[in-house]
């Protein structure tokens, strides 16, 4: 059976690495995402107060897919669903490279990010019920309790629950 294509951004890598639930939803899932957000967690400063340590060659090896995305398919994005305009760089070639595959909605394929913003214009694309939170890649990988007691609230299930309600009764707009 093929494993479930999981697309997450650089947020959610951090998090993994930082609870150490990487390895362990990587064998579970086809973990994929873009170039951008692979930069993001590999740069900036190595010595920077609470910065999660991010192994190169540990990060790749668990990537099931690493994808380029073009200044087309950020245009196209763009200009489909503006409120895609304002979102972080690692977030919006993400969404870009999935927008251009045209892979959503697949009950193989699920998004995962922790951006409000990228989760507002998921909905806004479509693909709200594609989404999943990291809490609940890392329960059915089998991570110990207590490395999902210690993801940071907006990495679970609940929180994700929480804005997907609020984005369909129009109270996130």
């Amino acid at each position: 059976m093929a494993k479930t294509r999981v697309f997450i951004d650089a947020n959610i890598i951090i998090e993994a690495f930082r609870t150490g639930c990487w390895t362990a939803i990587c064998d579970k899932f086809a973990i994929e995402t873009v170039d951008k957000c692979v930069e993001e967690v590999l740069t900036g400063s190595t010595d920077e107060p609470g910065r999660v340590h991010i192994d190169r060659d540990t990060l790749l090896r668990g990537l099931a897919g690493r994808h380029q995305v073009g200044k087309l398919d950020l245009a196209k994005l763009v200009l489909s669903h503006p409120s895609c305009h304002g979102l972080d760089d690692g977030e919006q070639h993400l969404l870009a490279w999935l927008h251009s595959q045209d892979l959503l909605p697949n009950a193989l394929v699920l998004i995962s990010t922790a951006d409000k913003a990228a989760i507002v214009a998921t909905g806004n694309i479509g693909w709200l019920d594609s989404l999943t939170s990291l809490e609940h890649l890392a329960d059915k990988s089998g991570v110990r309790s207590a490395q999902i007691t210690a993801l940071a609230r907006h990495y679970r299930t609940g929180w994700l629950d929480e804005i997907r309600v609020k984005i369909r009764l129009g109270v996130i707009p």
